[in-house]
């Protein structure tokens, strides 16, 4: 098991955020968080990359490298550098040219590698950071909604990619919004409203029809 947490609970001030969440990650797994805004997937996620201490309730993580790609892009989509840049220097790895070379074609963004990153668009910009995740040599890759910038089709090309190296035994934890976005069969669904709606497969989850609201099921 990657990642196991147990009845977490975060307070800011007299507000509960998070409430009894139980859920666990294997390694392999392709684990999808859904919930509207607010409903806390974004505090989770800063358990899970340590970034934050539950007030209550216990969260175990084994020794593995995370990849994580933000939501929200940074300001170095602002900064004079070029791609190249990014990914050679923003890395603590180092990664080699020729690993950069092979993810930048996968992406179709060789042609690009020496532009400036603000003269990229937005969907441009997040496959800069979809690479630099990915040269990290990740055992665990968090997507943060990964896709709002993206066009259609390489959201499509996105997900197809990521259901490749989770088939490799790369374990994905995905944020998503949208229930239409990279469900893969066989993957499974912690839905948070604040606490757990529901855990368990892809599978189960369609069976049960989306519910808004409704009772807990733990599966």
């Amino acid at each position: 098991m990657i990642i196991e947490a147990e009845h977490l609970k975060v307070e800011y001030g007299n507000s509960v955020v998070l409430s009894d969440i139980s859920f666990y990650v294997n390694r392999g797994d392709y684990l999808n968080i859904i919930g509207p805004n607010g409903s806390g997937k974004t505090t989770l996620i800063k358990l899970l990359t340590n970034l934050q201490k539950p007030t209550q309730g216990k969260i175990t993580i084994a020794p593995v490298v995370f990849g994580y790609l933000p939501q929200h892009l940074t300001q170095s989509a602002k900064l004079p550098a070029t791609v190249y840049e990014v990914l050679k220097l923003s890395n603590s790895k180092k990664p080699s040219d020729e690993a950069i070379t092979a993810l930048l074609t996968d992406m179709g963004m060789l042609e690009l590698k020496h532009h400036p990153m603000r003269k990229l668009s937005g969907g441009e910009q997040q496959r800069v950071y979809i690479i630099r995740a990915l040269l990290s040599n990740p055992d665990v890759l968090i997507l943060d909604e990964p896709t709002s910038a993206l066009d259609p089709e390489f959201r499509k090309f996105f997900y197809t990619y990521i259901e490749k190296l989770n088939d490799k035994g790369l374990t994905i934890i995905h944020v998503t919004h949208d229930l239409s976005d990279g469900l893969r069969h066989g993957s499974r669904i912690l839905e948070l409203d604040q606490v757990v709606r529901f855990f368990g497969t892809f599978e189960q989850y369609q069976l049960l029809g989306h519910r808004k609201g409704g009772h807990h099921h733990h599966v």
